[in-house]
C-alpha cells in the first residue's frame, strides 16, 4: 500500500457521498438566489428551461413593438400639432 492511500470504511464513504451531494444542492441554491431565477439551464429542468426563453423572446418582441407604437404616437401628435397651427394662421 502507497503512503498516499486513504482507506475508508463503507460508512464514512456514504457520508462523504451524502457531504458532496448537500454541497451540489448548496451550489445549485446559491445559484438560484444569486440569479433570481428558478431553472437557469436546461439541465435543471429543460421544459420549463425552453419556455422561459420563449415567454423571455416573446416579451421582448412585444417591447420593441410598444416602443415603435410610442414613437409612431409621437410622430402624428407632432404632425396634428403642425396642421393644426397651419390651419390657425
Amino acid at each position: 500500500m502507497a503512503v498516499n492511500d486513504i482507506s475508508l470504511t463503507a460508512g464514512m464513504r456514504s457520508n462523504l457521498l451524502s457531504l458532496q451531494k448537500t454541497v451540489d444542492l448548496l451550489n445549485r441554491t446559491q445559484n438560484r438566489l444569486s440569479t433570481g431565477k428558478k431553472v437557469n439551464s436546461a439541465i435543471d429542468n429543460p421544459v420549463s428551461f425552453f419556455a422561459a426563453q420563449a415567454l423571455t423572446s416573446r416579451a421582448s418582441k412585444i417591447d420593441s413593438l410598444k416602443d415603435a407604437m410610442g414613437q409612431a404616437i409621437q410622430t402624428i401628435a407632432a404632425a396634428d400639432k403642425g396642421i393644426t397651427a397651419i390651419t390657425a394662421m
